[in-house]
């Protein structure tokens, strides 16, 4: 008997079988015109009855059996590419467009099932090489292991073909597998002429719409076979899809809300609401087709709820009209903000009887900090398969963050690629988009718009400050009708006014800056300041805390120089401050920006883009509670003749901003022109060569090439798409500020670290992230050289212990900074 897996043992036509119907399966949900269905299902099918061909060796055999290797001769990927690339050369029933590809998409998928994605040139040649024994590097030692392989199978063709041939009857496989087995074993480097070929019209043809669509059609059925051959190896049943109704929001509106109101905060809210309905009503008739769709709307019009309502609603129509039912994915920019949306949407669930006994069946909540757990049927899923399910968005909505969202839409690695195909036909919400860096729209704009177009996705971009991503034309605002536009909104809810104070220098040190807030102070106010280094928020809290206390106030400073588990508690401290009225001063960098549901009466920031700037102002008289307009300050703060938003920012974006804020006071409804204006100049100041290398890189199926890296100027890999650049001379530092984080170090070394059984060692890991990560901030390597390094190989951070905390860790403002410091830290 052949078997694909041990522990437990599983025939691997077993194996074959249920990674074919989980893929077809998953193939159903994705909305394909006809020819591009039939393709995709009859290359998806060949791909999973041989992506295991190779396990069919003796030695692979052997090694399940006993643990032995004989060097190479087990790996079975490259083998099973070539079978496959083989069997797809007989495609002629297929009428895609761009399925004379289908050999070189199979075999390319097989290969790199158990691995990344890489550039296509590397797994490419000629029979003429193979002959000559010149294959290129990346391919020399794979084609001398397949050489010996091939040998291998002969002598067993007759057994393989006689366990095999039933599951090949049963698929309707129309090859007759003898036959097929027979030429492939006699001729198997035609396949790597054809293949070669293939490439060669990818390289030539590139600028056409043929060869711009294939990395899409890679990726999904690249997709469906890793997630598929996950799910049986772990012998994880995929569970039905569970049903949302579309008036789940509404029902919810009607509980906790007045909606019936027209006037004040809650009216205005309710006017929204009943416009951006309307509107997507009547889209579904004018506009069926258009799939770009932005929402503008202010800080605090409830744009979750709606944006949700929206969804819900889309997704009716198309479960109606189309057959299909699109899962919704929210991303957001930050993981600081998804638990606050993710409480939104539990409570909306928790409407449905069966929710609580299926949790994650409806709602995954995904990032780099997630705590994995999966609940379906009234049971709690073991971690492993939690994981899994988890990381393959097998929900119905899904909260992620940007990095999870494009890095598999603009990926190369195996993990995260596998829930490419549940984007495919989704509802994709992204809230704030404007956090992307702009010399990434461009290609963002590329890949959403391709998105829309080949799998029907409809993109919804939420924001209060609409940035330029698509063009005029492209998409469709919902906060309209015949009778109102956003800026109505806008301008009907004035609870903000900005002013710039730049004073006669143009800028202040943060010695004068104190001076300023101090004469400037009104007792009994609340007041939020955002800065931008961390360096100048310690100094201003520092400077300006004692003179504030002897008024009776609470002084509280935030930034991610803080533990994140004591970042959380101060958050919460300044939001039970502000309900009960008591006076409150924070100290922040950009940590509360966005997404923090704080509500102050004046607040002062530093200069920045204008986008960052509009974030804060949301953070001003949110509720319009206060008797007079809020009060937004721009005091730009320079450090030894430069500005710190320049470290920080950039001179574009900072040069930019100087010059589109008006000198003088500013309503709410007037940042709609200053936004569009400093989004036009930036946009027309930047230099887009990451795009373009990327956008280039897609095109010719360029994904990873370890050793090689394009220019510093252009991009030449997919792989080279960075949303969050990584940080340059920091690390990470596991701080024990308390008998809590010791104990959590102490559970880590002992049940991570030194656990010697790797399944018990991945689980504790599991289990134990999310409590270390609440510990662990990044420093400037200068400042923590002289702390314990010994664990860093193994653990991936510097421990700071507890009994030497108070060197280098303040218990108000965190991390230690010498005062020779100059360098900006931000955040």
């Amino acid at each position: 008997m052949y078997l694909s897996h041990n522990h437990p043992e599983k025939k691997l036509t077993v194996h074959l079988k249920e990674v074919y119907e989980y893929s077809q399966d998953m193939l159903k949900h994705v909305p394909l015109s006809d020819e591009n269905r039939k393709a995709l299902e009859y290359i998806s099918k060949i791909v999973a009855v041989t992506h295991d061909f190779g396990k069919y060796l003796s030695y692979f055999q052997n090694y399940l059996k006993t643990g032995e290797e004989s060097g190479d001769l087990h790996h079975h990927s490259f083998i099973s590419a070539v079978f496959a690339a083989h069997l797809l050369r007989h495609t002629t029933n297929l009428n895609a467009s761009w399925s004379e590809f289908a050999p070189l998409l199979g075999y390319f998928v097989v290969m790199h099932h158990h691995g990344n994605l890489r550039d296509v040139s590397l797994d490419v040649t000629k029979s003429r090489y193979i002959v000559e024994n010149t294959v290129q590097d990346s391919l020399h030692y794979r084609v001398i292991t397949l050489k010996r392989q091939i040998d291998d199978i002969k002598k067993h063709a007759s057994f393989i073909i006689d366990d095999l041939s039933s599951l090949w009857c049963e698929l309707s496989i129309p090859l007759f597998l003898s036959d097929e087995l027979h030429h492939f074993l006699q001729d198997y480097e035609k396949a790597f002429d054809e293949i070669y070929r293939q490439y060669y019209l990818i390289s030539k043809r590139r600028k056409q719409e043929l060869t711009q669509e294939l990395y899409y059609y890679a990726l999904l059925l690249y997709s469906v076979l890793i997630d598929a051959d996950k799910l049986s190896a772990a012998n994880i049943e995929r569970k039905p899809r569970v049903y949302i109704p579309a008036h789940l929001v509404d029902q919810y509106r009607r509980a906790n809300f007045d909606v019936e109101v027209t006037e004040g905060t809650n009216g205005w809210r309710n006017r929204m609401y009943n416009v951006v309905m309307e509107r997507i009503e009547k889209l579904s008739e004018t506009k069926p087709e258009q799939r770009l769709f932005t929402l503008t709307a202010p800080t605090g019009a409830g744009k979750t709820l709606l944006s949700f309502s929206v969804a819900l609603k889309w997704r009716e129509q198309a479960e109606r009209q189309d057959g299909y039912s699109p899962k919704i994915i929210y991303a957001l920019p930050f993981t600081s903000v998804i638990d606050q949306n993710e409480k939104v949407i539990r409570d909306l669930l928790s409407q449905l009887a069966d929710f609580y006994a299926n949790e994650q069946r409806y709602l995954v909540k995904h990032h780099h900090l997630s705590t994995f757990q999966y609940r379906t049927e009234n049971e709690e899923l073991p971690l492993r398969k939690a994981l899994l399910l988890t990381e393959s968005w097998e929900a119905e909505l899904i909260v992620t963050t940007f990095v999870q969202l494009f890095h598999t839409l603009i990926g190369y690695e195996n993990r995260a690629l596998k829930k490419f195909h549940q984007i495919t036909g989704s509802i994709i919400i992204l809230d704030e988009i404007q956090n992307v860096p702009i010399e990434y729209w461009p290609l963002l704009r590329s890949v959403l718009y391709k998105m829309a177009e080949l799998f029907s996705c409809k993109i919804l971009l939420l924001t209060a400050t609409q940035p330029l991503i698509f063009p005029e034309g492209e998409t469709v605002e919902l906060l309209e009708s015949e009778m109102v536009k956003p800026i109505d909104f806008f301008k009907e809810m004035e609870r903000v006014e900005l002013h710039w104070l730049g004073g006669e220098k143009g800028a202040y040190s943060s010695k004068e800056w104190i001076e300023l807030f101090q004469s400037r102070f009104e007792d009994g106010k609340s007041y939020l300041t955002i800065l931008n280094t961390i360096k100048t928020s310690i100094e201003i809290y520092e400077g300006i805390k004692k003179w504030l206390k002897e008024r009776g106030y609470n002084v509280i400073y935030l930034s991610t120089n803080i533990v994140p588990r004591e970042r959380k508690q101060r958050i919460e401290q300044i939001k039970q401050l502000l309900r009960e009225k008591n006076k409150a001063v924070v100290i922040s960098t950009q940590v509360v920006e966005a997404g923090v549901d704080v509500d102050f009466d004046v607040v002062y920031r530093d200069l920045g883009p204008i986008d960052s700037i509009v974030q804060v102002a949301g953070r001003c008289n949110r509720n319009g509670k206060l008797h007079e307009l809020g009060k937004v300050y721009i005091t730009p703060i320079e450090r030894d003749g430069t500005l710190e938003s320049q470290y920080v920012y950039g001179t574009v974006h900072t040069n930019i901003a100087k010059k589109v804020l008006p000198k003088t006071a500013v309503s709410e409804h007037q940042f709609f022109d200053i936004i569009a204006q400093y989004f036009t100049d930036v946009r027309g100041n930047k230099a887009f060569t990451a795009s373009e290398g990327i956008i280039k890189a897609i095109e010719e199926l360029k994904f990873d090439a370890k050793d090689k890296r394009g220019s510093k100027n252009e991009p030449e890999y997919v792989s080279e798409f960075r949303l969050i650049e990584d940080a340059h001379q920091a690390v990470d530092v596991f701080v024990e500020v308390d008998d809590q984080a010791m104990n959590v170090w102490q559970q880590y070394i002992q049940q991570v670290i030194e656990e010697k059984d790797l399944e018990t060692r991945f689980e504790n890991y599991l289990r134990l992230k999310k409590d270390v990560r609440q510990y662990v901030i990044s420093a400037p390597i200068k400042l923590v050289k002289n702390l314990d390094w010994d664990l860093y190989e193994k653990t991936r951070m510097i421990h700071l212990s507890n009994d030497i905390l108070n060197q280098y860790y303040n218990s108000e403002y965190g991390l230690i900074r010498s005062s020779e410091m100059v360098n900006a830290w931000t955040m």
